[in-house]
């Protein structure tokens, strides 16, 4: 037997090159990455509350509805007995007073939608909107929300 054998000390691995590969990996994997651009729309969230009780009322709603058309704007009322009335688009007056009644028998509707043929133009939308927006004494208001209805007319 040899008297002179030791035991060898175990060797310390070598982490720097393994470190090193891992750490290019990750850059590599970084500027590999495909990076999306995301855009924010601005835009105004709906106010939120708990609705009160309701009582149930048999009054039918206004459901108050305008088709615009280069020619015609055509004003639609209610939902389980609809009624139109047709107006020349040059009747900016006669379709005021209209309102102006329909808002003196349903004062809590402020809500109206607007259908809108894509072929008018953008001057003529505004006027028709600028009627729906005060009563004929200048004092009131109208029909202040409008839904926009994408549709468009049919």
């Amino acid at each position: 037997m040899k008297a002179g054998h030791k035991m060898k000390k175990p060797e310390k691995l070598n982490l720097v090159p393994i470190l090193d590969s891992v750490f290019i990996f990750i850059f590599f994997l970084l500027m590999s990455a495909q990076f999306v651009d995301v855009y924010e729309i601005g835009s105004s969230l709906p106010m939120t509350k708990e609705a009160p009780d309701q009582k149930t009322d048999d009054k039918d709603p206004l459901n108050l509805t305008l088709e615009v058309t280069k020619e015609t704007i055509v004003v639609k009322t209610g939902l389980r007995n609809p009624q139109t009335r047709s107006f020349a688009s040059t009747q900016q007056a006669e379709i005021k007073d209209y309102l102006t009644e329909l808002k003196r028998k349903n004062p809590k509707e402020n809500t109206m939608i607007l259908k809108a043929d894509p072929k008018i133009s953008f001057q003529q939308l505004v006027t028709v909107i600028d009627t729906t927006q005060t009563a004929k004494d200048q004092k009131s208001k109208l029909f202040e929300q409008i839904v926009f209805d994408n549709q468009g007319v049919k």
